[in-house]
């Protein structure tokens, strides 16, 4: 804006991909709502003094709205800047955003300049990032070989994915990249998947996130779950989802009896609370409408009545199995099919041995 000392910019591509501490001085709200992954948040205004801020501007315009920014932020000012100045010691340069690029990033950026701390500005702020995000994800194509995990649900798809990440430092070459799209979306993708899971991931950040690992490849090939294309409430980018179809395709089975157990450990159904038992009734009644009146009202006494395993065992056999085989997924032509040892990690490194020739094949 005319009137206003400049500060030094810096695209969000450039931001992000840098050597840099970014300082999101947006709102708790607003931060929450979507953000640059591992930004730091340090609002300038808190989210009722946001509201304030608002409202004096719709009603007394912008003159006074500053005033009342800077009697909100006045008495802690002090302390907010040692708490930025702080991270400049990290030895990284700081870049300041807030939700455009405008009075809150830059007004902080001056504050700091003079305490004598430098930082860029972020421009475009998170508005700029978030188009910069879409419109990479858009155009994204997977320039390495992509192998896609099938299997029932149950099978430990993303156990052995999640082994296979911990273990790629030691494997030989060529090695797996994993893009474990469940863990990014805090949900199992079936359902009832939420269930037990430490919180919920919004569209916004599961965007950033997958754009994140698609943007900073770190091994030989694409390893990803065979996931539709919604995981809970969130999209899975069209790319994404066209890495999936076209991966090397891999079936992964294993023993009834090890599936049942294991959603049993991944579920905790046990700990759940009463919030999380009534989700689970909710999923009960969308899923009784593919099943019989006499299998649905099994579930759920077997439920109430505490015989989980008996209800995971139901639910595979009479829901999750069947729906599985009626899909495409289920009549396609493997380029590997494994047999788990229910151990992941003895089985992610059997799995790579495996698709060492395929992919040397495919990469050739």
């Amino acid at each position: 804006m005319q009137g206003f000392p400049q500060t030094e910019k810096i695209i969000p591509e450039r931001a992000v991909r840098g050597p840099y501490v970014i300082v999101d001085v947006r709102s708790p709200k607003e931060f929450a709502d979507g953000s640059v992954p591992g930004a730091i948040n340090l609002p300038l205004l808190d989210d009722r003094q946001r509201a304030e801020v608002g409202i004096a501007y719709k009603k007394e315009g912008s003159r006074q709205a500053r005033f009342r920014a800077v009697d909100a932020v006045s008495g802690g000012l002090p302390f907010y800047l040692r708490s930025i100045e702080t991270l400049s010691q990290r030895g990284r340069d700081l870049v300041v955003m807030c939700w455009r690029g405008g009075e809150r990033s830059r007004n902080v950026i001056l504050l700091l300049g003079l305490v004598g701390v430098r930082a860029r500005q972020m421009e475009g702020g998170y508005k700029a990032y978030r188009r910069w995000v879409l419109d990479a994800l858009a155009d994204w194509q997977p320039e390495r070989p992509v192998v896609t995990l099938h299997g029932h649900t149950g099978v430990g798809k993303t156990a052995v994915l999640r082994a296979l990440q911990e273990r790629a430092p030691q494997l030989s070459a060529p090695v797996p990249d994993v893009l474990d799209l469940e863990g990014l979306a805090l949900h199992r993708g079936s359902l009832l998947g939420g269930l037990n899971q430490p919180g919920r991931r919004g569209q916004r950040d599961f965007d950033s996130m997958v754009w994140e690992r698609l943007d900073s490849p770190a091994a030989d090939y694409w390893i990803v779950e065979g996931e539709g294309g919604k995981i809970g409430g969130t999209y899975v980018p069209p790319a994404v989802q066209e890495m999936i179809r076209n991966g090397l395709p891999v079936l992964l089975r294993d023993e009834m009896h090890r599936r049942v157990d294991r959603i049993l450990r991944e579920y905790a159904p046990g700990e759940w609370t009463e919030k999380e038992r009534k989700n689970f009734r909710s999923g009960l009644e969308i899923i009784g409408k593919r099943i019989s009146a006499e299998e649905m009202l099994q579930l759920r006494t077997d439920f109430e009545d505490g015989r989980f395993k008996a209800v995971v065992e139901k639910l595979l056999v009479t829901y999750y199995d069947p729906l599985y085989e009626r899909s495409s997924v289920g009549e396609r032509k493997f380029s590997l099919v494994l047999d788990l040892s229910g151990d992941p990690d003895e089985d992610g490194v059997i799995l790579a041995e495996e698709l060492r020739p395929l992919i040397q094949s495919w990469s050739g």
